[in-house]
């Protein structure tokens, strides 16, 4: 069934609209959500449903869209979102639980990459990519300017790239 015809089966009969959407979708959507949200499968399958429930409500609006690019984006975004929203309730202190993870055998060779950071710009770097927090957000965390958290960043990533290709480098020898 192509994406037209599912949605005017959407638009003629909900229930069976939503029903042969989550048969060629749901998988791909699971999946979408499973890989932003793979520590809490009860969250991953609440925003696959609401995915689906979100095709209902915009089922007339959706005239002529490509159903799986829509899905999938939805899907994505509905669950780092959710991330996001899970990540703020901790109440673990960022460096406490950094060191934590840190301290696993297998990502002992990530943290003395990440030791080349000053402590600051590691910070930045652990909110950005770690806590999946938006720079506006590390900003307002932080005390910085949105500008500053950028320029961090980018320079985080030049310091961490110089750093991990001198230890291919050593590697080699």
């Amino acid at each position: 069934m192509d994406d037209k015809t599912l949605l005017r089966l959407l638009r003629r009969d909900g229930d069976a609209g939503l029903a042969a959407a989550l048969e060629l979708y749901g998988g791909a959507v699971k999946r979408v959500v499973d890989r932003v949200l793979y520590d809490c499968p009860e969250d991953a399958e609440e925003i696959a449903a609401d995915v689906f429930f979100r095709l209902w409500l915009h089922r007339r609006k959706l005239k002529n869209t490509p159903l799986r690019p829509w899905l999938l984006v939805t899907a994505r975004n509905a669950a780092i979102d959710r991330l996001r929203k899970l990540l703020r309730s901790r109440t673990v202190p960022l460096t406490d639980e950094l060191a934590e993870v840190l301290a696993a055998p297998d990502e002992r060779q990530g943290a003395e990459i990440l030791d080349a950071l000053l402590p600051a710009d590691r910070e930045i770097f652990l909110r950005k990519y770690f806590y999946l927090e938006t720079s506006a957000e590390i900003a307002a965390a932080t005390g910085r300017t949105e500008n500053d958290v950028n320029v961090r960043l980018s320079r985080g990533r030049k310091k961490l790239k110089e750093s991990v290709l001198k230890e291919g480098e050593s590697c080699h020898e």
